[in-house]
């Protein structure tokens, strides 16, 4: 840290950033340095401010991977700085005491970390790994400072993008990181011919993912002149509750997408009320929690209808997507992530990856159904008795420092 032939410039970037902007962001490819210069960075910082009382997080979307790496990463540079003490050290807690400042450290997999603390200063390690919403529960708990380092593998679209154009991030590559060995640069440039390997990890650069499934979409804006339906994915903790709303112009070859929500750890009563606000419309959902259905189209007095699946439908699904030029909306930020990254798991293209798919798996059940002239039965609201046990409802409508 004190050798000044050899600074990162992720180091003199956040040194220069941190004092003035709210964000600042480094995106950089392998071993570009990222995430060993901001743990230099926080403990330089530390000890420039002497029981200041300033307390900092250090976060990642997995607090098991954030202990192995990140944390690790902190442990050792502190050891080799002579600056750990393992009575400042609460491994239970999962806080470090620097120089009367404090340090916490967890994933964002814990909810009630992530709706509870407070903090002056955050570091999001492997920033565009962390859902959107969650995101959004952190930021307004951070009184001054949030730092975010990612590799560009986040696809052309992504939800960082409103901050990255506010707050353009520093681009670093292995060749900015004096602390290599021939070794490593070797091995590094020895995939000079995996093409998307080489932009992403080799030269810092965003790219389209090798292998996708959908290479047949843009963003457009909705037509709202056609009909339109909406596609419902369920998750809960891990998955999001997922709804697009969809319209199909079969004359012209064109899917039309908007992005309607993204949710993880809805109540049921939750769930209801963000479908009862949907515009008026079919609504297809997913046929493997009928129940819920059931639920959900009396409590939120909608048209829900589970879609029908079969042998293959999956692949089926995909290939009429296919046929279609799909248009997706600006806002729909995880929907156009999810186009990014749903690739194929096989190099015959027999099998898509179980990730990366639940709003295209509820556009795939709008397409299947309609696409292939399955509409829905239309059923009246005084229906809703006599056709609730048959899972279907229905309804009509500057820093202090």
């Amino acid at each position: 840290m004190d050798d000044n032939k050899k600074i990162n410039p992720n180091f003199t970037r956040l040194n220069d950033s941190v004092p003035v902007n709210r964000w600042t962001l480094l995106q950089g490819g392998t071993r570009s340095g990222k995430t060993y210069s901001t743990i230099q960075w926080i403990i330089s910082f530390c000890m420039d401010y002497k029981d200041a009382g300033i307390e900092i997080d250090i976060v990642r979307s997995v607090n098991r991977t954030l202990k192995a790496t990140v944390w690790k990463d902190m442990e050792d540079i502190l050891k080799d700085y002579g600056l750990y003490d393992g009575n400042n050290h609460n491994k239970t807690d999962q806080t470090y005491k620097l120089n009367g400042n404090l340090i916490n450290y967890y994933g964002t997999d814990d909810a009630e970390k992530v709706h509870g603390r407070k903090r002056d200063i955050i570091y999001c390690n492997e920033i565009n790994q962390i859902p959107e919403e969650t995101m959004d529960q952190l930021a307004p708990r951070t009184s001054h400072r949030i730092i975010g380092d990612y590799n560009p593998a986040i696809g052309t679209v992504h939800w960082l993008d409103r901050y990255i154009a506010n707050y353009p991030p520093l681009i670093t590559t292995y060749k900015d990181n004096p602390f290599l060995t021939p070794e490593q640069v070797l091995d590094i440039e020895s995939k000079k011919d995996k093409p998307y390997w080489w932009s992403v990890y080799g030269c810092g650069e965003r790219a389209k993912l090798e292998g996708t499934i959908f290479n047949n979409w843009e963003v457009g804006s909705f037509d709202n002149s056609l009909p339109y339906h909406f596609g419902l994915d369920f998750g809960f903790v891990n998955d999001p509750d997922a709804c697009d709303k969809i319209a199909i112009d079969d004359k012209r070859g064109i899917i039309y997408i908007d992005e309607q929500f993204h949710e993880h750890n809805q109540t049921i009563t939750e769930l209801a009320h963000k479908i009862n606000q949907l515009d008026k419309g079919s609504i297809i959902a997913d046929s493997a929690e009928q129940r819920l259905i059931q639920d959900l189209g009396v409590r939120s007095n909608r048209h829900i209808v589970p879609v029908k699946k079969g042998a293959g439908s999956v692949m089926q699904g995909i290939s009429l997507m296919q046929n279609y030029k799909l248009i997706v909306t600006k806002r729909s930020i995880n929907t156009i992530q999810e186009l990014n990254n749903y690739a194929w798991s096989d190099k015959g293209k027999q099998m898509p990856i179980d990730d990366w798919n639940h709003h295209i798996d509820n556009i795939r059940y709008v397409v299947f159904t309609f696409a292939n002239n399955k509409q829905p039965k239309q059923i009246e609201r005084e229906d809703i008795g006599s056709n609730f046990n048959k899972g279907i409802a229905t309804g009509s409508d500057a820093a202090p420092w």
